[in-house]
């Protein structure tokens, strides 16, 4: 039987809209240009971080354990190191390398004893049980500066909350150093097979830490996005062979019956969804709440969309030929022949948009500007690597990867610091605040 315009349609998108790497209704036409290759080995190590007034060496940190309950120090110890460490801003130094009589200082320093090991930052802690609660004291010292703090937070907060505490004390440390906060303690969503013929909807927190399936009304949930308040959105599809829109937690479809909904995206107070139909697919535009939607592109099948802090659109079209970036109806994309997942990068080096582009058999990370120039290649010889997010902050890209027996990656924007956080792979992956 001749296939329906719908049905064609969703034979079409489904490759992109499920994040597989093979889209046979595309044919290939020659690439501009081949992709770029990098310079350096992938996993070099960064050798300066940007702050206010210029660049500066990674600063040296030290987190000694806080004194107090050992839980609870045992809690900030990790967590912060693992902070600063994915952070690719600052050098942690090894406990075994500290000589400073600890028990003597209590929460204080003795300047001399951690400039001998190098420590040009160090952490202090007191943790204690109050009650039914966790009192966190934590305080940052620039050795330099002496024995004075420069930095002093407090908080009061269930077992569970120590944690977060201590995120919310790193961002402050980054913000410190480079005049802008950090992102940990945020999150990422992306979906994931759960079953044959199943898939669902993820998050993760930034550490890779706390991985938990969201609740989803379709045994079939895909390219999650983070909306207003929060709020979780998949695309779902449902036993009709239809697909809707909808929001974690809720069973009613936030949009249905325009045609296949594939994907979703916000930013500015604005809603970009992927909508098909009359083997058609196009990007619409409208408020966060899929009301007052109009048709921004035309021309080609378009997907994955990405919406700008500013409102600028980006997402994939192969009106060219093949599956490139545009950016408010412009090609931004000529190297490759086959490039998908755009997703904007507020970067303290200048505004960035990262995607995946297929070199072979194997794909890679890349950024460019969004008005195409100085693309470059972030990841390479080192598995398939896909679906990049950017951290809130700019500083971090996460994308998973194959290697090491797959699993979810993090780097500073440069591909460098390449660390695995999370054994766990997936498709369609975005942070939460960008």
């Amino acid at each position: 039987m001749p296939m329906t315009a719908n049905k064609l349609a969703n034979s079409l998108l489904l490759p992109l809209a499920l994040g597989l790497f093979v889209a046979p209704a595309y044919a290939e036409t020659p690439a501009d240009a081949p992709l770029p290759t990098r310079t350096d080995t992938a996993a070099a190590t960064p050798t300066t971080i940007y702050v206010s007034g210029g660049t500066r060496s990674l600063l040296k940190i030290a987190v000694p354990k806080p004194i107090g309950d050992d839980a609870g120090a045992s809690t900030v110890a990790t967590t912060a190191k693992r902070d600063f460490d994915l952070s690719s801003l600052f050098q942690v130094l090894d406990d075994q390398s500290f000589v400073a009589n600890r028990e003597k200082e209590g929460i204080g320093i003795d300047p001399a004893s951690w400039k001998s090991v190098g420590a040009e930052g160090v952490v202090k802690g007191d943790v204690s049980v109050r009650g039914n609660q966790t009192h966190v004291e934590l305080r940052l010292y620039v050795v330099a500066r002496g024995s004075t703090e420069v930095l002093k937070r407090e908080y009061d907060v269930p077992a569970s909350g120590v944690r977060t505490a201590t995120h919310q004390f790193a961002n402050d440390v980054v913000k410190y150093f480079t005049g802008a906060s950090g992102s940990f303690g945020t999150r990422l969503v992306y979906s994931a097979t759960t079953a044959k013929g199943q898939k669902g909807v993820f998050s993760v927190e930034s550490d890779g830490q706390g991985i938990s399936k969201l609740p989803s009304a379709t045994s079939v949930a895909v390219a999650p996005a983070v909306g207003p308040g929060g709020s979780v959105y998949y695309a779902g599809g449902l036993p009709d062979g239809s697909w809707s829109l909808f929001r974690a937690g809720t069973p009613q479809p936030v949009v249905a019956g325009k045609g296949l909904v594939f994907g979703v995206a916000f930013g500015k107070g604005k809603m970009a969804v992927v909508l098909s139909g009359n083997a058609q697919s196009d990007i619409w535009v409208g408020a966060p709440d899929g009301t007052g939607l109009t048709k921004s592109t035309s021309g080609g099948l378009n997907t994955h969309p990405a919406l700008s802090s500013g409102g600028q659109l980006a997402y994939v079209s192969n009106q060219g030929g093949n599956p490139q970036i545009y950016v408010d109806g412009k090609r931004v994309s000529f190297k490759g022949s086959y490039n998908m997942a755009p997703v904007w990068c507020n970067d303290p080096e200048g505004t960035k948009i990262l995607f995946m582009g297929r070199d072979g058999s194997s794909w890679d990370i890349f950024s460019i500007r969004p008005d195409g120039s100085d693309m470059k290649r972030l990841t390479q010889g080192q598995g398939s690597n896909t679906y990049p997010a950017c951290s809130p902050d700019g500083r971090t890209v996460a994308f998973f990867s194959t290697r090491e027996g797959g699993g979810l990656f993090t780097a500073n924007t440069r591909g460098e610091n390449q660390k695995k956080i999370a054994a766990v792979t997936g498709e369609s992956l975005r942070w939460d605040g960008n």
